[in-house]
């Protein structure tokens, strides 16, 4: 499961001006027309990296959607570890 929260960079208790000004400034930084020198391998991780940007917004930028976001992922049991050991390492390192 995604965290939302650090796709943005952000904290869980984040107003949503904190959260609106996070979005801002990540779809600046990915926006594919952003990216003048960047090589196409580059501009397609960025592109991703949006997507994920995108999505985290608008889950946290609805209340409804936050809250049942916050519900799940406090409830969430960890069956394969490894898998999300490696989720969270690409998620910081790629």
């Amino acid at each position: 499961m995604i965290n939302h929260f650090s796709v943005l960079g952000v904290r869980p208790n984040a107003k949503e001006d904190d959260i609106k000004k996070a979005y801002k400034r990540l779809s600046n930084k990915y926006h594919p027309d952003k990216l003048l020198g960047a090589s196409d391998d580059e501009k397609q991780q960025a592109s991703i990296q949006l997507q994920r940007v995108k999505k985290a917004y608008e889950v946290l930028s609805d209340k409804k959607l936050r809250n049942a976001f916050i519900n799940d992922f406090n409830n969430v049991i960890v069956t394969d570890p490894t898998a999300a050991m490696r989720e969270l390492w690409d998620e910081y390192y790629s």
